[in-house]
């Protein structure tokens, strides 16, 4: 039953670590390191089953901490799941993981006016939260669909041509051409610390889709590249024309199961070049040579975005964003 679960406050660290980095609905978005250098507070919990640690649950919070919300920067939050207990089968795990969200949509339920949690792909089982007060009056959960495409990078890491690579057969004519054309012109891609430089090519960016982002936003996102940079959990690429000016850059994520495709922006005036292209493929060489094996290309829920990511002959797959409003309960737990 839910009530054998409960929620107790945790804290960041190495322990709180090693429990996400383990999880395999455990991510980037919710380690330490990232979840400090994001503006907006967090709150961490550990799902208990008496004195044992089943699950952990990361929100991010409004500042007087009587909402959870989403934020722009951390792509999926939410349970992350224990490892599976000795001799549990499959009956027993799908169990005891709906015993636990159960728990959580209720508890979370008491304590916050609003939630918003954004599921990682492999939490695929919402059933608990859309069950939440059924049939009952109270407040319930909604599900949105989201869609993320994960790209397999096998073979980049040994390949001496595009053509030895997978991949490389699954992306579209135009990306394949814009891979050659790269290889072709000599546009080299290195390894940058320029957290500035990426806002300010993000705010190039923008601006040539008519946006123009708040100050307050370019400087978390630099203050964000630069911690990732720091902690070891991000890697930043420019790729500059053969006259050497740099065209464009691509901040990549990484724990340990895969690495997040966070931010790609570029300078307007080399957009007909292939940098572009070439900044996210040599940043996939470079990823696979240190071990990565999957790149989680963060979204493609808008057309333009959703166009030139599946364009790399990535693997779509749907998550899910959950939203409460209106507390269970008379007071806040």
């Amino acid at each position: 039953m839910s009530e054998n679960f409960l929620l107790e406050e945790a804290t960041p660290g190495p322990q709180w670590d090693a429990f996400v980095e383990a999880s395999h609905t455990g991510t980037l978005f919710s380690l330490s390191s990232y979840l400090a250098a994001i503006r907006q507070p967090s709150r961490l919990f550990w799902c208990m089953r008496g004195k044992e640690r089943r699950a952990a649950v990361a929100v991010m919070e409004n500042e007087d901490g009587t909402a959870a919300l989403l934020h722009d920067f951390v792509i999926h939050n939410g349970i992350i799941f224990g490892p599976v207990a000795n001799k549990q089968n499959r009956s027993q795990v799908l169990s005891e993981q709906f015993e636990i969200s159960e728990a959580v949509a209720a508890q979370l339920s008491r304590r916050y006016e609003k939630v918003e949690l954004a599921l990682a792909p492999q939490f695929t089982d919402i059933r608990a939260f859309l069950w939440h007060n059924y049939g009952e009056d109270g407040p319930h959960y909604t599900a949105d669909v989201r869609y993320t495409a994960y790209a397999d990078l096998a073979g980049f890491a040994e390949a001496t041509a595009p053509e030895d690579i997978p991949l490389f057969a699954e992306i579209s004519y135009s990306r394949r051409q814009e891979v050659r054309k790269a290889a072709k012109s000599g546009v080299p891609t290195v390894e940058s610390d320029d957290a500035a430089a990426l806002a300010a090519f993000y705010a190039m960016t923008m601006g040539r889709q008519g946006i123009t982002p708040e100050q307050e936003k370019l400087d978390e996102l630099r203050d964000l590249t630069a911690a990732l940079l720091t902690s070891g959990t991000g890697r930043l690429f420019v790729t500059s024309t053969p006259a050497g000016e740099p065209a464009a850059m691509a901040l990549f994520g990484t724990d340990s199961k895969r690495a997040y495709y966070l931010f790609g922006a570029g300078d307007p005036a080399h957009r007909n070049t292939p940098c572009g292209t070439a900044v996210l493929w040599e940043g996939f060489t470079a990823l696979a040579r240190a071990g990565v094996t999957t790149v989680d290309l963060e979204g493609v829920n808008s057309p333009r975005r959703g166009w030139f990511k599946l364009s790399f002959g990535a693997e779509i797959l749907p998550y899910y964003q959950l939203t409460k409003d209106g507390v269970d309960g008379e007071s806040r737990a």
